[in-house]
């Protein structure tokens, strides 16, 4: 896989000892290969910049990037098919907030690190061009995150932001198939 992580740590948050970002990274790509799409399948080389930061670095993010202010836990960049400067091999950027990971951990009733770990995978899919904002990206992205992630625990985390963002009733995370 020609897809390498950088990680900066821009916070004097701790941070979990064993996040596995790496494994994140590979198991995403080989996912996204094996749906058939181009975006990991070894065309794409180069490095996903991932950065862990304080609250009011990532809220200030979030209102100049998204006019919306307030702390967020991940916010993802990507810089696929832009114009770039030769040997510039950013493919995108991640953002997480590791307190506001460490309430929904505690929300969730998983670990701290599990959570980072969902927020990256959930961040790299945006970085590769997944988006949920109408109900069918957010059944194809979550369904393809439910594939690199399984398990009840995350059906039942991504069951509750499609409750909050569409209404209605569902199993986000089972319909893999869209």
């Amino acid at each position: 896989m020609a897809v390498k992580l950088i990680v900066n740590r821009l916070t004097a948050r701790q941070l979990p000892r064993l996040l596995r970002l790496d494994y994140w990274l590979q198991k995403s790509c080989r996912e996204l290969m094996e749906k058939g799409g181009d975006d990991c399948d070894g065309r794409e080389e180069g490095m996903i910049e991932l950065n862990f930061v304080e609250p009011a670095a990532m809220r200030r993010l979030n209102r100049e990037q998204r006019g919306i202010d307030r702390v967020t836990d991940v916010l993802s960049f990507s810089f696929l098919g832009q114009d770039k400067f030769p040997g510039d091999n950013l493919l995108g950027q991640i953002f997480i907030e590791p307190e506001t990971a460490k309430k929904q951990a505690a929300a969730h009733g998983v670990s701290q690190a599990e959570e980072i770990q969902y927020l990256f995978v959930h961040g790299l899919l945006h970085v590769f061009g997944f988006d949920h904002e109408t109900e069918a990206d957010f059944r194809r992205m979550f369904g393809l995150q439910a594939r690199i992630m399984p398990g009840p625990k995350w059906e039942i985390f991504a069951d509750q932001i499609r409750l909050e963002h569409f209404g209605g009733r569902g199993a986000a995370g089972r319909n893999r198939g869209q």
